[in-house]
C-alpha cells in the first residue's frame, strides 16, 4: 500500500433513504394513479445494490401491496434486502370536515396500518394545496389532535411546510408543530421547500428546534422562486434536480444541519420531469451517487 493510500480521506457513507418519488421510476404526485411502474420486488432490490438505507412509499403502492402480496411479505422482502428504514406517505387533509374529512381518514386508516406493519420511522404529513391559507390556531389544533392519535399507535410524524399549502413556511410549520406535546409530533426539513420559502442555509437551524425534526429531505433545483401556486407546484413536481447540481447548495446546507446536531437519515427527493425520464435504475443511482458526494468526508 502506497503512503499516498494508507492517508487517503474515506468518503462518510450517510443513511439515505430513496423517497417514494425518488425510488418510483416514471411517475410523478399529484397523478390519478400514483402507483410506481415499477415491480414491487425490483425496486426493492434496486433500493438495496445500490447502497440506499431506507426506502419510501406512496399510499398507492402501499395499498396494493398489502391487496396483492400481503404487508407481511412486503415487510420481509424489504427486511431481507438489508434495508432498515422505511418510511411511508402522505397524510393530507388532516383539518378538514364532512366528506373531505372522511376519505382523508380513510387513508389515514391506511397509512397507520402500513406504518405499523411495516415498522416505519415515520408517516410523512403535508399540509394540502390551496390559495387561501388556514388560521395557523385551526391548524394547531387539528394536528395536535393528529399527534395525540399517533402517538396511540406508537407512530411518528414528520409534517413537511410547503410553499403552496396551508403552510407556507417553515416559520409556520413549527409555530403549529410546538403547539403539541405529543412525541409524535414532529417535523420534516426539506431543503426544496426552506429554499423557495427564501429561508437560507444560515437561517434554517435557527429556526427550527432540532429536537422536533423527524426528518431530513436533500435535493436541488432552480433559484427562480415563481410566486403562483400552480407555478409553485410546476416547480416542485418538475423541475428539482439532483443534489449539487442547482442552486440551493446542498453540500452547505448538509454541512449546516450536521452542525446542528442532526444525526439521522437522511431523505433523497428528486422530482422532476428529468428523474422520471431516465431508466430506473440509472436514475435511481445518480440520485445516490449526487446525495453522497454533498456529503463531507471523514
Amino acid at each position: 500500500m502506497s503512503a499516498n493510500s494508507e492517508n487517503a480521506v474515506t468518503p462518510a457513507i450517510p443513511d439515505l433513504i430513496a423517497t417514494c418519488w425518488t425510488s418510483a421510476g416514471a411517475v410523478a404526485p399529484m397523478q390519478d394513479d400514483e402507483r410506481s411502474p415499477v415491480p414491487l420486488a425490483e425496486r426493492i432490490e434496486a433500493v438495496a445494490r445500490i447502497g440506499w438505507a431506507g426506502v419510501g412509499l406512496v399510499h398507492a403502492d402501499l395499498v396494493e401491496a398489502r391487496d396483492t402480496i400481503g404487508y407481511t411479505e412486503l415487510s420481509k422482502m424489504i427486511r431481507e434486502a438489508g434495508i432498515g428504514i422505511v418510511e411511508v406517505e402522505f397524510l393530507d387533509n388532516w383539518w378538514t370536515t364532512g366528506a373531505e374529512r372522511a376519505a382523508a381518514d380513510a387513508v389515514r386508516a391506511d397509512l397507520f396500518e402500513a406504518a405499523t406493519a411495516l415498522g416505519a420511522h415515520h408517516i410523512k404529513v403535508g399540509a394540502g394545496l390551496t390559495e387561501s391559507p388556514l388560521p395557523l390556531a385551526h391548524l394547531a389544533d387539528a394536528y395536535r389532535d393528529l399527534a395525540d392519535e399517533a402517538a396511540a399507535s406508537d407512530i411518528r410524524l414528520a409534517l413537511e411546510a410547503t410553499p403552496f399549502s396551508h403552510l407556507r413556511t417553515t416559520q409556520e410549520a413549527v409555530e403549529v408543530v410546538t403547539k403539541s406535546d405529543s412525541p409524535s409530533a414532529g417535523l420534516l426539513i426539506d431543503i426544496w421547500h426552506t429554499y423557495k420559502g427564501r429561508l437560507s442555509n444560515d437561517e434554517v437551524w435557527n429556526v427550527v428546534p432540532m429536537e422536533r425534526v423527524t426528518a431530513v429531505e436533500i435535493n436541488d433545483g432552480t433559484a427562480e422562486i415563481r410566486d403562483t401556486v400552480a407555478g409553485i407546484v410546476d416547480d416542485s413536481s418538475n423541475r428539482r434536480k439532483y443534489c449539487g447540481e442547482g442552486a440551493f447548495d446542498t453540500a452547505a446546507f448538509v454541512q449546516r444541519t450536521l452542525d446542528a446536531g442532526y444525526r439521522g437519515a437522511w431523505g433523497v427527493e428528486i422530482i422532476s420531469a428529468e428523474h422520471r425520464g431516465k431508466p430506473f435504475a440509472e436514475g435511481l443511482q445518480r440520485a445516490y451517487d449526487t446525495a453522497v458526494s454533498c456529503f463531507p468526508s471523514s
